[in-house]
C-alpha cells in the first residue's frame, strides 16, 4: 500500500520566504504595543492582580462536577452490580441511604478542598491559575494565546449572577483552563477585551500599509450583531423527536427490566388494569393481539422520547446564532446558559446531517467543527452542544442550512452539485468483510442448531438485508471538487453532506492497496485539525492529482487554518 504524507511533502513545494516590507513590520510593532496596553487594561478591570481566591460559590462547581464525574465513569459501570443487588437494597433501604449520604458528604468534603487550593492571577499580559491537592498544577497562560472564552452559567450560579469561563488556548483538550465562579459582568468584561486582542493579533498576522483600515473595520464589527439564526419552541421539539436516541435509553435500562415490569406491573394492577390478560393471545385473536402488542410498543416509545424533547429544550432554549465581526456567536440553554463564539477562519468544515425522519419532515443538522484537540472536544456525540470543538445549528430547514453554509463558506449548494459516485467495488470490498463473515456464522449457527425451515428463512432475510444495506451505503457515497473546496457525501438511510476547503488540509493521504491496483483506484483522505475525510476507490490518476494540487496549495499560500 503506497501513502502520500503532507508533513513530508510540503517541502517540495517550499518557496523563499518573502522579505517583510518596513511598513508591515512598522504597523506590527504599533498594533503589538496596542496588544500590551490592552492587556494592562485587563489586569487592572480584573483587579486581581495578586494571587486570589473566587468566590465560595466554586464549592458548588466543584461539587457538581465531582458528582458527575462520579456518576459517568463509575456508577455506570456499576449497574449490572446494582441490578443484581437491588433487591436487598430495597429490602434494606438503610443501607442505601447510608451509603449515598457517605458518597455525598465525601464529594462535598472533596469540592471544598478544592476551592481552598485554587488560586487565579491577572499579570502582565497574562492569566494564571494554581490549583490542586495531591497533583498541583500552574497553567501560565499569555492572553495573545487565548483563542476564545466561552462563558457558562449553570443554574446554581444564576441566582448570584455568576458563572465560570473556559480559556480556549487551542491546545491539549487534557488541560484545563477555567476560571470557575466569577460574577458575571466581570467574565463578560474579560471576554470582550481578550477578543480585542485576539482581532489586534489577527492583524498582525495580515499587517498590511492598509492596516488602519482593518483597525478600523474591526472597530465597527464590536458596535453590531448581526442575528443569523435562532430556534423556536416548535424547532425544538421537532428536534428531539427526529434526534431521538431511544435504543440508547433502552439499554440503560437494561439491566432493571425485571424490577420495572415488576412493579408496573402492580402499579396498573392497583389501577384495575389487568396487563396479562391485555397481552394474552390465547383468548383474543392474532390481529388483536398484534395491535395490543404495538400499542403498548408505542406508548412506552411515547414515554422515552418525551425525555429527548426535553433534553432539546433544556440544551437549545432561547437558541440564537449571531455574527459579530468575523466571529459566531452561539447563546442557548434554559437551566444552564451558554455563550459561545467561534471565529469564521477557524471553521474547518461544515457538515449537513439528515436522519431518515429528517428527510421526511424537511430538516436537518447543521456544525460547523473546528480544532478537535479544544477542550472539551475529546469524544461526544455530533448532539452535543457542550462539545467546544462544536457548533451546532438544530433542526433547521435545508435552506437555512445552506444559506448558514454560504455564509461561512462560500460554496455551492448541494443540490446544484452533480456528485460523482464510487467505484462499485466498495460493494464488493464490504461483502468481502464484515457482511460475508457474518453470513457465515449465521449459517454455521443454523447448521449447528439444526434450524428449521423457519430459521433457515430468517438467515436468509437477514442475509437479504445485509446486501440491501451495503449497496444502499454505496449508492449514498458521492464526490465532487472544485478549485478551492471538497464536497463529500455520504449516509446510509439518512444522508450527510461535508464541505471544506482545501486550504485547511494539514495532511492528505493516498492510499492503494494491492487489490485496488489492477482496477486502477485509489483512496484519498484528507486530514484537517477537526479529523480525517476519506474518499474510497476514485480514479487514482485523480486521486493524486487531488492530493498534489492540495499539497501545493498548502505550500505556495500557506492559508491559516486557524
Amino acid at each position: 500500500m503506497s501513502e502520500y504524507n503532507a508533513d513530508s511533502a510540503k517541502a517540495s513545494f517550499s518557496t523563499d520566504a518573502l522579505a517583510t516590507d518596513t511598513s508591515e513590520a512598522d504597523t506590527a510593532k504599533i498594533e503589538s504595543h496596542k496588544i500590551e496596553a490592552i492587556a494592562q487594561d485587563v489586569a487592572q478591570e480584573m483587579q486581581a492582580q495578586e494571587w486570589s481566591r473566587v468566590s465560595p460559590l466554586a464549592i458548588i462547581y466543584f461539587f457538581a462536577k465531582t458528582l458527575y464525574f462520579l456518576v459517568n465513569s463509575v456508577l455506570i459501570y456499576s449497574l449490572p452490580a446494582l441490578a443484581v443487588g437491588f433487591q436487598n437494597l430495597k429490602e434494606n433501604p438503610v443501607i442505601a441511604i447510608v451509603a449515598v449520604a457517605v458518597l455525598l458528604t465525601v464529594v462535598l468534603v472533596i469540592s471544598v478542598v478544592k476551592y481552598w487550593f485554587y488560586f487565579y492571577k491577572f499579570g502582565d499580559a497574562r492569566v494564571e491559575i494554581r490549583q490542586g491537592i495531591f497533583k498541583k498544577s500552574h497553567l501560565d497562560l499569555p492572553f495573545k494565546k487565548i483563542q476564545n472564552v466561552k462563558i457558562v452559567q449553570p443554574i446554581y450560579y444564576r441566582f448570584n449572577h455568576y458563572s465560570f469561563i473556559e480559556l480556549d488556548t487551542a491546545g491539549s483538550a487534557q488541560q484545563e483552563a477555567k476560571i470557575v465562579a466569577l460574577p458575571l459582568e466581570l467574565a463578560e468584561k474579560f471576554k470582550r477585551l481578550i477578543l480585542q486582542i485576539k482581532d489586534l493579533s489577527h492583524d498582525i498576522k495580515n499587517a498590511t500599509g492598509e492596516g488602519s483600515t482593518a483597525n478600523a473595520n474591526t472597530q465597527n464589527a464590536y458596535e453590531q450583531e448581526v442575528l443569523l439564526n435562532e430556534r423556536s419552541l416548535k424547532d425544538l421539539v421537532i428536534h428531539g423527536i427526529s434526534n431521538n436516541r431511544v435504543w440508547i435509553i433502552l439499554g440503560f435500562l437494561a439491566p432493571f427490566y425485571g424490577t420495572i415490569a415488576e412493579n408496573l406491573t402492580n402499579i396498573l394492577d392497583s389501577m384495575g388494569f389487568d396487563i396479562v390478560a391485555y397481552l394474552d393471545y390465547q383468548s383474543q385473536s392474532i390481529g388483536l393481539f398484534i395491535l395490543h402488542v404495538l400499542s403498548l410498543v408505542m406508548l412506552i416509545m411515547l414515554f422515552i422520547v418525551s425525555f429527548s424533547v426535553v433534553g432539546s429544550i433544556f440544551i437549545f432554549y432561547k437558541y440564537r446564532l449571531s455574527r459579530h465581526g468575523d466571529r459566531y456567536i452561539r447563546r442557548s440553554g434554559l437551566l444552564t446558559k451558554q455563550e459561545v463564539s467561534m471565529r469564521l477562519s477557524r471553521i474547518q468544515i461544515a457538515v449537513q446531517q439528515q436522519d431518515w425522519l429528517d428527510i421526511i419532515i424537511k430538516r436537518t443538522n447543521l456544525r460547523f467543527e473546528q480544532n478537535v484537540s479544544l477542550p472539551g472536544a475529546a469524544g461526544g456525540q455530533a448532539g452535543s452542544i457542550n462539545n467546544a470543538s462544536k457548533l451546532i445549528v438544530p433542526s433547521v430547514t435545508p435552506v437555512e442550512s445552506i444559506e448558514l453554509i454560504q455564509d461561512a463558506f462560500k460554496v455551492k449548494q448541494f443540490t446544484d452539485i452533480n456528485f460523482a459516485a464510487i467505484s462499485r467495488r466498495f460493494v464488493v470490498r464490504t461483502c468481502a468483510f464484515p457482511v460475508f463473515p457474518l453470513i457465515a456464522i449465521m449459517t454455521g449457527i443454523a447448521i449447528a442448531a439444526d434450524f428449521s425451515l423457519t430459521g433457515w428463512v430468517v438467515v436468509c432475510v437477514l442475509s437479504i438485508i445485509l446486501f440491501a444495506l451495503t449497496w444502499l451505503r454505496w449508492w449514498r457515497w458521492g464526490y465532487y471538487f472544485d478549485e478551492d473546496f471538497v464536497y463529500i457525501r455520504k449516509g446510509l438511510f439518512g444522508v450527510n453532506y461535508y464541505v471544506f476547503p482545501i486550504g485547511k488540509t494539514q495532511q492528505v493521504k493516498y492510499k492503494q492497496s494491492i487489490f485496488m491496483r489492477p482496477r486502477k483506484l485509489a483512496d484519498i483522505q484528507y486530514v484537517l485539525a477537526s479529523g480525517a475525510h476519506k474518499v474510497p476507490l476514485i480514479p487514482e490518476k485523480l486521486a493524486r492529482e487531488k492530493a498534489d494540487e492540495a499539497l501545493f496549495i498548502v505550500a505556495k499560500f500557506k492559508p491559516s487554518w486557524m
